[in-house]
């Protein structure tokens, strides 16, 4: 048998992944459209691509901003809940959804804890 030696990005850890470069891609229209300074946008846009990378790729680190950065918006959305439009209902889920994701399965846990997969 044939040894590989990458391992595969488990399911949950791609869905945040993928929700995080959708979450870049829309602040990027945002930006480009009305939203904040082009300085912070840029920032902003740069840090989540900059997460989803991590998180592709295993980093601990980047995890735990995620996790941080997720849990204050969802904080956030919760405390400005009488304001909520549409948007920022949909920013409280896929946060929740994003700090489901990389907290609960196993399958993500090990992908950042760098344990070898259970057979």
């Amino acid at each position: 048998m044939i040894e590989q030696s990458q391992r595969h990005v488990p399911m949950p850890v791609a869905a945040a992944s993928v929700i995080l470069l959708v979450a870049a891609a829309l602040a990027a229209t945002m930006m480009f459209s009305s939203g904040p300074s082009m300085a912070a946008g840029l920032i902003g846009v740069l840090l989540l691509l900059a997460l989803a990378y991590g998180l592709w790729r295993g980093s601990g680190r980047a995890r735990f901003w995620t996790t941080v950065f997720s849990t204050a918006g969802i904080v956030y959305g919760v405390v400005a809940i009488t304001r909520a439009d549409a948007f920022g209902l949909l920013q409280i889920v896929g946060a929740s959804v994003l700090v489901g994701l990389l907290l609960v399965p196993a399958s993500s846990r090990r992908w950042f804890d760098d344990l070898p997969a259970e057979e």
